[in-house]
């Protein structure tokens, strides 16, 4: 409940600011309202109002009006129609098994809780230099160069706004010794990997803490390429997410190029013909009313959560963990009760059943996602739509998993949702099949 009052907080002091200034009129006229922390100060404090590493994190009056504020000095802001956020698209794809050196003992790695030791994990067990193409051997090891907080320096960019008006329009914006914040830069002889860390997965992420750093190298004039990194250690995972900047002077040309996924001390290499027996080993079960059909489209965060239902867990307290809406905190956390995983407790909260704790104590193995597997194989529809892709050459066939839906989800019963819905079928398929050895 601490992210709802506080968050309400955020809302009604934005209001009030937004009143005092009439910053809409504003905006509509000049495209941008400027804004100084003494001016936030007078309602709160402009920390806890300016700092929103995710869209879903936006007071409201910046949700309903498709706004989005950023810093252009230390101390004075620009709010406007910006497209300042990156969707984190992820790929379910096989780790690559990782080793840290046998002497290193000060680490528990079935038990990492911070983004700075999954960042340190990830170094000292070579996943960095892996990425950035780092011969070792011949080089030697990255670096860690530049960390924590810092000036930007002058800045000079374009952005896109957005709205009914201003359709992919640019403004330009100029920064003048803004602070920044470097999770970890890590240079070669050839290369700088600029790293912004999360021991979660966001839906989106705000694309400045990126692209401030990467001017801020830009500016040292170094005669090296600067990789923008995102990286998340979930589900005992660890993703590097690859961007680059097409336009070094465009904050919004921003495009994922690769992604890489690590996983340490251990393969994970489950057989296709042992999951083919599991389908056909399925007892069909039937959907009901009470249970509702999943709607969450990112099987690695259904699993991360696992780690947080160990306590009860409002869908507020799950919103806040994760940095996402509240509906989709009930959604993930609704697929868990599906899985049979999770249940409610008297409060209407969250928490791991009996069988959810001892899945939850086996990790990220062969044993857990084999277990994981069947049950989900063990829905009639899942089943089905498994064996299609398979007879489809693996191809999924939405137009048929969407008539299975239809057919067999009491609760569904419009063509628009059971799309939604499939979205979710094929994506829990695609983890599935990530975690198969071979493709055979």
């Amino acid at each position: 409940m601490v992210m709802n009052m506080a968050q309400t907080k955020n809302d009604m002091a934005w209001k009030k600011l937004f009143e005092k200034y009439d910053i809409l009129k504003e905006i509509e006229k000049n495209n941008v309202f400027h804004i100084s922390s003494s001016q936030i100060n007078e309602f709160r404090e402009a920390r806890l109002m300016t700092k929103f590493d995710n869209s879903d994190n936006l007071p409201k009056i910046f949700k309903e009006n498709s706004l989005a504020i950023l810093p252009d000095s230390r101390g004075t802001y620009i709010i406007g129609r910006f497209k300042a956020y990156q969707n984190l698209q992820v790929k379910d794809m096989k780790p690559i098994p990782m080793k840290l050196p046998n002497y290193i003992q000060s680490v528990d790695v079935d038990n990492i809780t911070s983004e700075a030791v999954a960042l340190n994990v990830a170094y000292a067990s070579g996943m960095i230099d892996y990425i950035i193409g780092n011969d070792t051997a011949k080089d030697g090891p990255s670096y860690l160069t530049i960390s924590g907080r810092l000036g930007s320096g002058d800045i000079d960019f374009r952005i896109r706004t957005k709205g009914p008006k201003r359709v992919n329009d640019f403004f330009h914006v100029h920064v003048q010794n803004s602070q920044i914040e470097i999770d970890g830069s890590y240079e070669t002889k050839d290369a700088i990997a600029l790293i912004e860390a999360k021991n979660k997965l966001p839906k989106d992420f705000l694309i400045r803490q990126l692209y401030y750093p990467y001017r801020y190298y830009k500016n040292l004039a170094i005669d090296k390429k600067v990789i923008p990194i995102f990286f998340t250690y979930a589900d005992d995972i660890f993703n590097f997410y690859i961007y680059q900047f097409e336009n070094s002077e465009e904050y919004t040309s921003i495009k994922k190029v690769s992604q890489y996924s690590f996983i340490l001390n251990r393969s994970l290499d489950i057989e296709l013909e042992d999951v083919i027996v599991l389908a056909k080993n399925s007892p069909m079960i039937k959907e009901t009313e009470e249970l509702k059909f999943p709607q969450a489209n990112n099987f690695l965060r259904i699993l991360d959560m696992l780690d947080y239902l160990e306590e009860p867990k409002s869908k507020e307290d799950l919103a806040k963990e994760y940095e996402f809406n509240e509906r989709q905190s009930d959604y993930y956390a609704n697929a868990l009760i599906y899985l049979g995983l999770a249940k409610k407790d008297q409060q209407a909260k969250f928490v791991l059943n009996e069988e959810g704790n001892y899945i939850k104590s086996l990790g990220n193995t062969n044993e857990r996602n084999t277990i994981i597997m069947e049950k989900i194989l063990s829905k009639k529809i899942f089943a089905l739509a498994f064996e299609r892709y398979l007879e489809k050459n693996k191809h999924f066939d939405r137009k048929y998993v969407v008539e299975l839906i239809l057919k067999y989800v009491p609760t569904v019963n419009s063509l628009d949702t059971a799309k939604r819905r499939s979205s979710t079928v094929k994506a829990w398929l695609d983890w599935m099949f990530s975690m198969i050895e071979s493709d055979k």
